[in-house]
């Protein structure tokens, strides 16, 4: 069986609990620093992120549009380390129980490990996101994948590729230039190791 941190719940959570099951995550590591020992992202820099989102959540209580756009991006910036965090403890718990939930994630929904390399993905489905400047892509769930590899690059000269990990077979790309074409393709990753690039969709950022 596989043993991973479960993170959709980042994006379920309201701020209450996102706050609170982050700030459990960051001190059950911190108390167990011999299974945790140098995490990526440091756990200091989770914690300014966790601060900087609370302070955006009092501004916001406040009102006005701005002080919601920077509780958003807050969340973002937080959200996105905590992934990281993840992908680190996953590795770091050596696939023990125990030491999982020492780490203060909850646990994914246990799968069965896969049977050799994963099948190439088909190309990915790409739409505007919920808001402007967002491309939603999307793939049929790989079974056995542990997570995904997202890779978009900007149709410009000189652009560089960008790819993002998630656990989910639908991904957000977020901060796009509307006008722009942009390039998606997607890998998926399993126990023995990452598949080949799927083929690649394009779509304007509105």
């Amino acid at each position: 069986m596989i043993v991973k941190p479960a993170i959709t719940w980042l994006n379920r959570a309201n701020v209450t609990d996102l706050s609170g099951n982050i700030g459990t995550i960051l001190q059950e590591m911190a108390e167990n620093a011999d299974i945790y020992d140098d995490p990526a992202p440091p756990l200091a820099t989770v914690q300014a992120a966790l601060d900087n989102f609370n302070n955006s959540v009092m501004m916001k209580a406040d009102g006005g549009r701005s002080a919601t756009s920077k509780k958003k991006a807050c969340r973002k910036v937080l959200t996105d380390l905590v992934r990281q965090l993840a992908s680190y403890v996953q590795v770091a718990c050596q696939g023990d129980l125990t030491n999982l939930i020492l780490s203060g994630f909850p646990q994914h929904k246990p799968v069965r490990e896969p049977v050799g390399k994963l099948a190439k993905p088909p190309g990915p489905v790409l739409k505007h996101g919920p808001q402007l400047s967002n491309l939603t892509a999307r793939i049929k769930p790989v079974k056995g994948a542990v997570s995904y590899n997202w890779r978009i690059i900007a149709n410009l000269p000189g652009a560089v590729p960008v790819i993002e990990q998630d656990t989910a077979s639908t991904h957000v790309f977020t901060g796009l230039t509307a006008g722009v074409c942009y390039t998606v393709d997607v890998q998926t990753l399993g126990t023995a190791g990452p598949t080949d690039w799927s083929g690649p969709a394009s779509l304007f950022a509105d």
